[in-house]
Parts: C-alpha cells; structure tokens; sequence
C-alpha cells in the first residue's frame, strides 16, 4: 500500500522528559484548554504542527490562522489511551464509590474522546477514530488510513500515534521485567505524539516527503527484503533485529507502544531512501519512505 506524506508534527521530550505543551496557548486560547489533560494536550501540539508543516506556514500566535486540508479525517492510534486520566477515574471509584466518581475524569478517560476533542478545536466535522493496541499500532494506523482513502471517505487523513507515560505503566513496566529476569534490560518509559498528514499515492509529486510503502514480512522473510541503509527501529526492537542480521539505529533511547512513529518522522525528514521497522507479534511491519523524484 502506497500513501503520499504531506506533513509531520511532533511533540516529543527532551531524553525522559515529560513532553513540555505550553506552545499550545499560541494555538488555542488558555480558557479552551484549562480542562483537556495531558494525552489530548500532545495529541492537539502534534496534530497541529503536522498541518502547518504541510501547509508551509508558522504559528505565532492565536491570530495565525490554520490551513486546514478539504475533507480531512482522524485517526489516532495509541497502545494505552489517556492513562492517566484512566487512572484518576479509577482512584475516585476507589476514594469515593462508584456514585461519587468524577464524571469530568469519566468523560476523558474514553478512548477517543482526544480524537473527538481535536476536531472540535479545529472544527472539522469529518470522520475520526481511534485505534488501541499494543502490536503495531503504527501499521494499523497506516492501513486504516489507507483504507478510508481508497474508499473516498475521506481525501486527506491526519494519522496520529500517541502514548503517555505515568507512574504506575513504569512501575508495572519495572516489575514485568525483574519477573522475567531481564531488569537489567530494561529501556526508560517514554512519552510523546507524532502526526503524519497523508493523502492517495496519486498526489505524491506535490508533497515535500514523497511517498510511504509499508508491508508486512516474517522473520523468516525479513533478512530477504530490500531495506535501505538507513533504517531505523525502536530501541526495544534492535536486539532481535540484530540476530536477523539486520542493522537498525534507534533516534530515541526510550520506550512505548507508539515507539515506531518517531523514527518513522526521523526517517521522513532525511528527505533520502530510508525505512523503519515496526515489530507486530511475532512478523515484523517495514515502512519505506521515497522522497519525492
């Protein structure tokens, strides 16, 4: 499946940061955020940053208008969701009973409620979704994608991969590991969203990052396909490749479902020949990129 790449965005940390949002206040006024949490607060940054890359243009502040793509839908992939606010939800269940429980941490704690709450910001009525799975995350935003654009629901599509970082996903990350006997493996829990604008294949001579080819191969399969040298894989991820024989670098020394979307957004920015690799189960995802010419 071929897809044209009109625009990245990200809002990614500084090493094992927090992602910093408060460029948000020159996208939206303050009194229009003060509820929206920290997972839909990246989601908004990134989304945004993805269109004005497409766009060619700069916000500087709330007067700069946002040139927003005809008939462009949403997806957002993710492995955990909001899980903060799921948790906050979950303790006043806890604190309070289920009669008492926050219904402002209710409402946000829905899956697709950052989706939902995106375009409204954008007032964009047009269709929106949003995917949560562990495997492939990426692959599964990319395909379903792809699939709304060859049925013409949609003519652009704004593919979103977010995960948050808390508390309790690194505790629980910790301990799996010390009882599989690999702590000392461990990889730091990391956080961020990473948008790409995309549109059908047919439009890839008037984008700035060319096209995106993904595919599906077994580990059997993938030492035998045609990878560029610069590819490109989560950290978690390059051991095993290693044993394929396969060399990847890793942009980021941190870890989350969405791992795979900011080395695809690295790769894309070479502006040259180059692939990432995303593991789903036990086959592996290869996404590569051919600039435009």
């Amino acid at each position: 499946m071929r897809l044209a790449l009109h625009g990245i965005g990200t809002a990614l940390p500084e090493a094992e940061d927090a992602v910093e949002t408060s460029d948000l206040n020159s996208y939206f006024a303050p009194r229009r955020l003060r509820r929206v949490d920290h997972f839909t607060r990246m989601t908004l940054l990134a989304g945004c940053r993805a269109l004005h890359d497409a766009a060619g243009t700069v916000q500087e502040d709330l007067k700069t208008p946002l040139d927003l793509p005809e008939d462009m839908g949403v997806v957002i992939s993710t492995g955990y969701g909001p899980s903060q606010t799921i948790f906050e939800f979950l303790d006043s269940i806890i604190d309070h009973g289920a009669g008492c429980a926050s219904p402002l941490a209710f409402s946000h704690s829905v899956h697709n409620i950052p989706a939902a709450t995106m375009s409204v910001f954008l007032n964009n009525p047009k269709p929106y979704t949003t995917l949560c799975q562990l495997h492939g995350p990426l692959l599964a935003g990319l395909q379903t994608a792809g699939c709304w654009l060859a049925e013409g629901r949609v003519k652009k599509v704004l593919l979103g991969l977010v995960d948050e970082k808390t508390p309790l996903l690194e505790d629980n990350t910790r301990r799996l590991l010390e009882n599989k006997g690999l702590a000392g493996e461990q990889i730091p829990v990391g956080e961020g969203a990473c948008f790409f604008l995309l549109g059908s294949a047919e439009e890839a001579n008037a984008t700035r990052y060319g096209t995106l080819e993904f595919e599906t191969f077994s580990p059997q399969q993938l030492p035998k396909a045609q990878l560029s040298d610069a590819t490109y894989a989560p950290a978690r991820s390059i051991s095993r490749l290693s044993k394929l024989d396969i060399s990847a670098t890793a942009s980021r020394q941190t870890d989350m479902p969405c791992a795979a979307a900011p080395e695809l957004a690295t790769a894309a920015m070479k502006n040259e020949q180059s692939c990432c690799i995303e593991q789903a189960g036990n086959n592996f995802g290869v996404i590569s990129v051919k600039p435009q010419g």
